[in-house]
């Protein structure tokens, strides 16, 4: 493979963007044999005659650089759809993309959601733990989009089957009495102090750990007095247009704020574009321009899951358990939306209704005149 393109004058780190190409190579006159425009053609297309042809991770690379000259999908997309390939790897190899078979997708299938493959030497675990269902299909629809690029999928689909997943399922809302335990403990062990300070931020604010990945300084409104506190989630540091938004932080949401606020002074962040979580490069070094790595939370929530006991306990569950505590006290759902980030309809309110058992206790109460 070529090394990637580097945009004159910006160093030697900066891969070309989808608005760079005209500016990489100069453009001919009635652009004959022009380079600026065969630059581009073969960015946008990737080699789509020699892709089916690479083994997989060389394919894998052009694929990105493909997705990558795409200006309406972001940061986040392109990480997700590297995560995606990064585990498709660990099955498929060096195989050729001419060489895949309905036969390795459902191998695929099998061994991601158990995370085991039977080899001659003997059982291995490629990955670092089992994919759901849902994950396992949004891996293979990448591989799907490779495939349908240079005209192999149509053999395949067919044969192709997702994996079942619910139309609806529930999250693990905690009880208020869970709740109160849960974040008593987590206070009193430093050591989870990280993972302590995003749950009550999450739990508060509906924000994902994903979404504070991307806050900046600049993102950050903490205010004095009585003046209503806020954080910022940006675009960049969201999966769609609904999410950038505003969201007013209550006392404990503005306590958490700010502890993080401190670590990221500590970690060198002190300019308004530094990450709130910058990334961690080695031992006590940060690099306060990037951002936090998505694992960046794992080994501080693990510390707190030990601690509590609530080891199915996720990140993202306490978002869940922020929208439905909202609905639970009468919030207005255009208002818990508008926290939230998401669409307005049925279905958000639908998949998210589902009450702690003492608010379903008092409705069912109201039909003896209970209530």
């Amino acid at each position: 493979m070529p090394e990637p393109q580097v945009a004159p004058g910006s160093g030697p780190t900066r891969l070309l963007g989808p608005w760079d190409f005209d500016f990489a190579e100069q453009h001919t006159v009635n652009h004959v044999d022009c380079p600026a425009c065969v630059a581009a053609d073969e960015a946008l297309q990737a080699r789509r005659e020699n892709l089916a042809d690479m083994t997989f991770p060389d394919a894998a690379a052009w694929w990105m650089r493909l997705r990558r000259q795409n200006p309406s999908l972001r940061a986040r997309a392109h990480e997700a759809t590297q995560g995606y390939l990064n585990a498709l790897e660990k099955f498929l190899g060096a195989l050729r993309l001419f060489q895949i078979t309905p036969g390795h997708l459902r191998g695929y299938q099998i061994a991601r959601v158990r995370n085991a493959v039977r080899t001659s030497a003997g059982i291995v675990h490629p990955w670092k733990r089992a994919g759901g269902h849902s994950t396992v299909n949004h891996e293979i629809s990448v591989l799907g989009q490779m495939l349908r690029h240079c005209g192999l999928w149509h053999a395949i689909r067919p044969y192709y089957f997702p994996l079942h997943i619910n139309g609806w399922s529930p999250r693990r809302i905690l009880s208020e009495a869970d709740e109160a335990r849960f974040f008593a403990i987590a206070a009193r062990h430093p050591e989870a102090s990280l993972a302590y300070w995003i749950a009550l931020i999450t739990n508060n604010t509906t924000a994902s750990g994903s979404e504070l990945r991307g806050l900046r300084l600049q993102n950050l409104f903490l205010l004095a007095g009585d003046a209503i506190s806020e954080i910022y989630i940006p675009e960049e540091a969201c999966k769609n247009t609904t999410r950038p938004r505003k969201i007013p932080l209550n006392g404990t949401a503005r306590w958490a704020v700010s502890e993080c606020y401190k670590r990221a002074l500590r970690c060198g962040s002190h300019e308004p574009d530094h990450y709130l979580f910058p990334f961690r490069e080695q031992r006590d070094k940060w690099d306060p321009a990037r951002p936090a790595s998505r694992f960046f939370l794992r080994k501080s929530w693990d510390k707190l899951r030990e601690l509590t006991g609530y080891t199915a306990l996720r990140p993202h569950d306490l978002r869940h358990h922020c929208i439905t505590r909202l609905l639970e006290n009468g919030v207005e759902p255009e208002t818990v939306t508008a926290i939230a980030g998401h669409r307005p309809n049925s279905k958000m309110l639908e998949y998210y209704a589902h009450h702690r058992t003492r608010v379903k206790y008092a409705a069912v109460q109201r039909i003896e005149g209970r209530g």
